[in-house]
């Protein structure tokens, strides 16, 4: 009787390695989100969902930059804005919220998107300041 056993190739290995990695991240993800959802609060979440708060990056978006002017100049945007709101607003704190941002969460200050700060605030910023200015 000759017995046969199977020895899966290094390339199925790491396929099915890859596919058990990218479940585990999806469902790490779904946990993620419904976590920040229940640490938001589900009004504030419905309000981001709705427009009615937005965030530097999709101030940013809205505005017409592109996504590498986000990636590497939204952090210093919004420190810009941020200062604008603590001086037009006698040192209040704007809105901080959970938001997912590259896989990880983060909290980030939200805005109402008619806010005037934030034009000044983008304005005030060297990097960003053509976006306001057309």
């Amino acid at each position: 009787m000759t017995v046969t056993t199977y020895i899966r190739s290094r390339a199925a290995r790491l396929a099915a390695a890859r596919i058990i990695r990218e479940r585990l991240v999806a469902a790490k993800t779904v946990a993620l989100v419904r976590a920040l959802r229940s640490l938001n609060g589900f009004w504030m979440t419905d309000l981001l969902d709705k427009g009615e708060f937005v965030t530097v990056s999709q101030i940013l978006d809205r505005f017409g930059a592109d996504a590498e002017l986000i990636r590497r100049y939204a952090s210093q945007a919004g420190k810009a804005i941020k200062r604008a709101y603590l001086a037009a607003y006698e040192g209040r704190e704007p809105v901080q919220i959970w938001k997912v941002v590259n896989s990880r969460p983060r909290q980030v200050l939200a805005y109402t998107p008619d806010e005037p700060v934030i034009r000044d605030g983008l304005g005030a910023y060297q990097r960003t300041a053509h976006l306001v200015a057309a």
